[in-house]
């Protein structure tokens, strides 16, 4: 890592438990500035921690505070208008995430997530339509677990299912919604899955972005999660035995690990991650280094690490088709198109000439999927 990195994980550490930042000597500010927006963790930073850059990452501060009032106000809306119609709901990632963490609204947020039991969407999406809320995107083949919808310019999912395909944590998620909590964010009160539930999809969350590009603000929620809650009793009490059940128990305990090296958790107090392997820890933080947040250091789309990365899982025809019908907006159409998807992926490729001109960052980029590729076998994911 550079100085630039290490001085972020310094101030990280600082800012979250109090740890005096150790600054690597010839840091640029400006670098460590641009490193925290890559990750999505600038608000977290305490400002008077910093030599150079320091107005303009108050500045980026406050946006961050103003707009995540903004979705505090726009997700209570939402959910007063449904629990009026009876309707039981569960915030999911976001605020869910942020509570646990000493100052909430110095969490970046985005999207809204907000899931409710089957039986309820399709009354639930359309009581949405008809206050106000547009339809951005439905539910399809390929994306079935949501719907979006923006109003007032918030982005709002919302769901039915959370997990993806090769991970399914549905039981506790429809348990959870029989026993939602409260929890309140400087007077915002919202409604949320219960502990267990509340951290699988935190750590599901981890997983769903580990091939695209997982980056330090998934590995933060995580954090700040098994800090309040995750000690040993309770690990082993229920959470061990649910991450077993859902083959996540490995990463759970390396990322943890990995968390207690190098962003300052509680060592003393957290032990049932104590026999990780800390090669596999580094290995996996230089991952989420070079990726950023949902792998915005990689590029739009990941492009080449992404598809060989893909390549690797799947192999190459099994990706190219699964590509094709994700991307062809004819076959979305016309479902006879299907034998076809894997060739107009190809076309498709030619045609943007990701693998062209690129010599070296190509090469690059085949390396470090291989790395990943490897780190994840390891982490038991793939």
């Amino acid at each position: 890592m550079i100085v630039e990195e290490l001085a972020l994980l310094s101030l990280i550490r600082e800012s979250l438990f109090g740890l005096t930042a150790d600054i690597p000597d010839g840091v640029s500010w400006e670098a460590v500035y641009q490193e925290a927006q890559n990750q999505g963790v600038c608000g977290l930073i305490e400002v008077n921690s910093l030599h150079e850059s320091t107005l303009q990452w108050e500045t980026f501060r406050y946006q961050i505070v103003a707009n995540n009032v903004q979705i505090l106000f726009a997700q209570r809306e939402l959910v007063q208008l449904l629990q009026k119609h009876g309707i039981p709901s569960a915030i999911l990632k976001g605020t869910a995430a942020a509570i646990y963490y000493p100052k909430p609204y110095y969490r970046t947020m985005g999207d809204i997530d907000i899931i409710v039991p089957q039986a309820f969407f399709s009354t639930a999406s359309v009581l949405m339509e008809k206050n106000g809320y547009v339809i951005s995107h439905k539910a399809d083949d390929l994306n079935v677990r949501h719907i979006g919808f923006l109003k007032d310019g918030n982005a709002i999912e919302l769901h039915h299912h959370f997990s993806h395909q090769d991970v399914s944590i549905e039981k506790y998620i429809i348990d959870g919604l029989k026993h939602i909590e409260e929890a309140d964010i400087n007077g915002y009160v919202f409604p949320m899955l219960p502990s267990l539930a509340n951290g699988l999809v935190l750590l599901e969350h981890m997983h769903s972005h580990l091939q695209s590009g997982m980056g330090l603000r998934q590995i933060i929620d995580w954090m700040m999660y098994v800090d309040k809650v995750l000690g040993d009793e309770e690990w082993e009490k229920q959470f061990r035995q649910a991450t077993e059940s859902i083959k996540l128990d490995m990463l759970a305990i390396t990322v943890t690990r990995m968390c207690q090296m190098y962003l300052g958790l509680n060592d003393d107090r957290i032990h049932w991650c104590r026999d990780a392997d800390e090669n596999l820890c580094e290995r996996l933080m230089y991952l989420v280094i070079t990726s950023g947040n949902f792998g915005r250091k990689l590029g739009k789309g990941n492009q080449v690490e992404t598809v060989v990365m893909a390549i690797r899982r799947d192999g190459l025809f099994r990706y190219l088709q699964h590509a094709g019908e994700y991307n062809w907006k004819d076959y979305k159409q016309h479902k006879w198109l299907k034998p076809f998807c894997w060739f107009y992926q190809i076309f498709r490729y030619v045609k943007k000439g990701i693998f062209s001109g690129r010599g070296k960052k190509i090469l690059a980029d085949i390396d470090r999927s291989k790395e990943r590729f490897e780190v994840l076998k390891k982490l038991k994911v793939i």
